[in-house]
């Protein structure tokens, strides 16, 4: 390229105008030379390649970018497919309750118009089986077992006289047999009356009678020493009533009983958890109770104490209720001082939906117009909408729009449009080259 030079007066002196002007000139027609040349090296691939056509678009999920020519001369694409399968998605849902035992304690007295004399447990504590949580006025009580104990002297008393009684009164029997076998002989020799062998008879026959008499009164006296222990049972059982124990062991979760108030039968003193088991209870819509599995692990948050637990669910109730349509669950949790009765929370637990279609989440593109998807129909791409349902952190439900076995294309979104000649890739293939 020649580059016409300005004319420059050579002659002229080094700090002449004229000379410095055509040095600038100069300077700036060779930057215009260089930049030229520049654009044109940059331009001439270009140029090149729109002789040979355009180059082919190329999707997002492409596995191959270099573009072969397909049917009718048209550009295919590889793209990653997967296909439409039909099954059950497993998703999660949040349900609201609160904690609650697992089984509580109702502690209360069956002694009427009793005063409280004292309170040995307050709330919070744990108690052990059997331990005294409080103690009931029982002045009339041991009045009657003091009585009591006197009636058991008494029997006792008339049962060692009973057999005192006895004692004597076979001795007695003995002599009177041993004096009329004296007499009979005598009788029938003549030396003694017949009077006095009649006599000897009769002493033994009173004799028989009194022993007889003596034992009588021997199964008396037992009779009323038994009667006196049976009492005596009865009488500690009233007494034992104004002590009172815990059924089970457990935390006491809230203490009705006050020094100097009057007990009765009809409300509880005291109410425990049972083994502190502390759960979470809520109620499920109907629609869920057939999807929740028991068993299935579930974390907990109790609400304004930032606090997570894992838990289980342990029962669903077999019933809904016919007002509200809804079904109670219960999770069971580990057992943690953090865990207060009462307190609101939050469980997350799977569920299972219904079998549908099932596709990745990234096959799915979400537009204003709504969702649709890429199906692969004999190598082109056919833009399809569609209607989804439940979705997880990587699946989605596809309601309708979209048939079990259809491939579609892994990632939407990308470059591919429809009508486009693409050369569909199974995304288990990929995998299995991968390994």
């Amino acid at each position: 390229m020649n580059i016409r030079r300005p004319w420059t007066n050579t002659s002229a002196p080094p700090d002449s105008p004229v000379l410095r002007r055509a040095i600038l000139l100069r300077k700036a027609a060779t930057a215009t030379a260089l930049a030229t040349i520049a654009v044109a090296i940059l331009v001439s691939p270009l140029l090149v390649g729109k002789g040979a056509g355009s180059p082919p678009r190329v999707s997002g999920t492409a596995l191959n970018k270099t573009a072969a020519p397909g049917a009718g001369g048209e550009p295919t694409v590889t793209v990653t497919t997967v296909g439409a399968e039909r099954r059950r998605l497993e998703t999660r849902t949040f349900v609201s309750g609160s904690l609650v035992a697992r089984e509580e304690v109702s502690v209360g007295t069956e002694s009427q118009h009793a005063r409280i004399e004292a309170v040995l447990v307050d709330e919070g504590d744990k108690v052990r089986e059997g331990q005294v949580l409080a103690i009931l006025s029982s002045d009339l009580d041991e009045i009657a077992v003091s009585m009591n104990d006197v009636e058991i002297e008494r029997a006792n008393a008339l049962l060692l006289q009973s057999e005192s009684a006895i004692a004597l009164e076979e001795a007695n029997l003995e002599l009177a047999r041993k004096a009329l076998e004296r007499a009979q002989p005598l009788s029938r020799s003549g030396v003694t009356s017949l009077d006095v062998l009649e006599q000897r008879e009769a002493d033994v026959k009173v004799a028989n009678a009194k022993l007889r008499t003596a034992h009588q009164t021997k199964r008396v006296a037992v009779a009323e020493r038994a009667i006196a222990y049976v009492k005596r049972r009865e009488l500690m059982a009233q007494l034992e009533r104004t002590r009172l124990r815990a059924p089970a062991a457990g935390i006491v979760t809230e203490r009705i009983a006050k020094l100097g108030d009057i007990a009765s039968g009809d409300a509880p003193l005291f109410r425990l958890v049972k083994e502190g088991v502390i759960e979470f209870e809520a109620l499920v819509p109907m629609r869920l109770v057939g999807r929740i599995q028991p068993h299935s692990p579930a974390v907990v948050t109790i609400q304004g104490m930032g606090t997570t637990v894992s838990g289980t669910l342990r029962h669903v109730s077999p019933s809904v209720d016919p007002s509200t349509r809804m079904a109670r669950l219960r999770i069971a949790l580990p057992q943690s001082e953090a865990l207060k009765i009462g307190a609101f929370a939050r469980a997350e637990l799977p569920y299972i939906e219904g079998t549908s279609v099932v596709l990745p989440l990234t096959a799915i593109h979400q537009a204003p117009e709504g969702a649709h998807v890429d199906v692969v129909i004999s190598g082109i791409v056919e833009r399809r909408s569609v209607v989804t349902g439940e979705s997880t952190a990587e699946q989605i439900q596809i309601l309708s729009g979209l048939t079990e076995g259809e491939q579609v294309v892994l990632r939407a979104g990308g470059i591919v449009q429809a009508g486009t000649h693409v050369r569909p890739v199974p995304a288990a293939s990929v995998l299995a080259s991968n390994r």
